[in-house]
């Protein structure tokens, strides 16, 4: 008997983790102390990890320190070659307010449909045999990051359509540092499952270490945000941007602390280390209000439809969406504007991605992507016209001073509004039904700005200066 209750005491302690809080910040700041963001009242518990050799991959999974029951399930899909513990910060934090979360990783996520299916066939199983008690699949959000990212859009048509149809009672998918999303064409996209809510987070300075190039082109990622048939009252696309707020800390433990800034590559990765790649970014604020504080607020929302939490997760650019404390503000928008020539990036939209077993094409949307010619000139999706770029105003006096007027080609378009972004696609102005076309450019400093003209017949964005 003395044995037995060894052995059940043995295991109790090796899947019982110690508490993760904001204590555990590496830029010396406190996290947030109430509200959205804040650390859950739970104990973590972090069962034994399951090697899954029929699917090449590995499941962890985390729950409240609780008497077993079916809880709400957030799966999160690694980054490729990022394992569980590149993450698990943010695992603690989800299973603090009282979630299940399922880690799903690939071994190989190069052979892409295939490991697409295997990441399926993961959740299935989690669900339906390893957690079953715990897990409500009535209640089911995707998150990922990277190449995990880009897969949520798939497995979300899979779980939340026939004929599994999970998350009746709330659904979500919240993308970070996005890369592709394969093997979704726009028919799939426009018949999308109803009811998710969706949030797409770009980090204004995504590179990998090392690269000259940004990583992923961003008109990849708008093109799912735009053809995606959720209304945009659910879904926003945000940017989060780098801040030249600097903090010490002594990643390599010799003794002499480091110096980092805020920096929104494509590392905010909740955790401190990537062995991979031998990269280090610590946990830090940026984490804080824009991982975790989204995230919390989204489930609440999502599942248990809190219009206060809606405000900050889906809060169409609200003061309390955009706030990052003593950081630099989100930008929110239902409208992205790229304005990086695809040129510029390190995987440009229109590169055709090939899975490596088959060396069929898996990236259906490049028709959304319409700047080949890299001339900088970047139009929205329109889907009436498919690659054909629109070329129906001109815009004068270029270079622009006091002022720009914008020429229509057809007497039969009437310009509905204008908006002028700056170069980082920023809103500046926005101008409905202008007088003689026309829009007054007081205070604008020498540089280039984007107009964004929207008619009843198209929209388009074009570059133009100020001198």
């Amino acid at each position: 008997m003395k044995a037995i209750l060894f052995i059940v005491t043995a295991l109790f302690v090796v899947t019982l983790q110690a508490q993760v809080s904001y204590n555990d910040l590496q830029d010396g700041t406190s996290g947030i102390a109430n509200g959205y963001g804040s650390w859950g009242a739970n104990n973590v518990i972090h069962e034994p990890e399951i090697i899954d050799n029929t699917n090449d991959g590995i499941i962890n999974f985390y729950h409240p320190d609780i008497v077993m029951q079916q809880l709400p399930v957030i799966y999160f899909i690694s980054g490729w070659g990022r394992p569980a513990y590149t993450y698990e910060k943010l695992f603690y934090f989800l299973a603090s307010q009282g979630y299940a979360v399922v880690n799903i990783y690939n071994n190989t996520p190069g052979n892409t449909t295939e490991a697409y299916q295997f990441s399926l066939n993961m959740m299935l199983a989690s669900a339906q045999t390893h957690f079953t008690n715990w897990i409500d699949t009535s209640k089911v959000g995707l998150m990922g990051h990277s190449y995990g990212a880009g897969s949520t859009i798939w497995l979300g048509k899979q779980i939340f359509g026939n004929p599994h149809n999970w998350g009746v009672n709330g659904r979500f998918i919240f993308m970070t540092a996005p890369w592709y999303s394969l093997v979704i064409t726009k028919d799939d996209l426009t018949n999308y499952p109803t009811n998710v809510k969706l949030l797409i987070e770009i980090n204004n300075d995504d590179m990998h270490e090392g690269s000259a190039n940004y990583n992923t082109d961003e008109r990849a990622i708008r093109a799912v945000f735009e053809l995606i048939n959720i209304p945009n009252s659910e879904k926003d696309f945000i940017r989060v941007f780098s801040d030249a707020t600097t903090y010490q800390y002594d990643a390599d433990n010799d003794g002499t602390p480091e110096t980092y800034h805020y920096d929104a590559n494509h590392y905010i990765s909740y955790t401190g280390i990537y062995n991979n790649a031998g990269h280090f970014q610590p946990y830090d604020a940026l984490d804080v209000y824009a991982i975790n504080r989204l995230s919390h607020a989204l489930i609440d929302y999502s599942f248990n439809g809190n219009m206060q939490a809606k405000n900050i997760a889906l809060g169409n650019g609200s003061a309390e969406q955009t706030d990052m404390n003593f950081l630099t503000d989100l930008q929110v928008t239902d409208t992205p504007v790229i304005t990086r020539p695809e040129n510029q990036f390190q995987y440009p939209c229109h590169s055709n991605w090939n899975d490596f077993q088959t060396n069929q094409n898996i990236w259906l949307l490049q028709d959304a992507c319409d700047d080949s010619d890299n001339d900088g000139v970047i139009d929205l999706i329109a889907l009436s016209v498919g690659q054909e770029k629109l070329k129906g105003f001109n815009l004068y006096p270029i270079p622009a001073s006091n002022y720009i007027t914008v020429h229509l080609k057809s007497n039969m378009a009437k310009i509905k509004k204008i908006e002028i972004y700056d170069a980082l696609g920023k809103k500046l102005l926005t101008s409905i039904n202008p007088i003689n076309n026309t829009v007054e450019l007081d205070n604008f400093v020498n540089g280039t700005y984007y107009l964004k003209l929207e008619t009843q017949n198209f929209t388009q964005v074009q570059p133009f200066l100020v001198k």
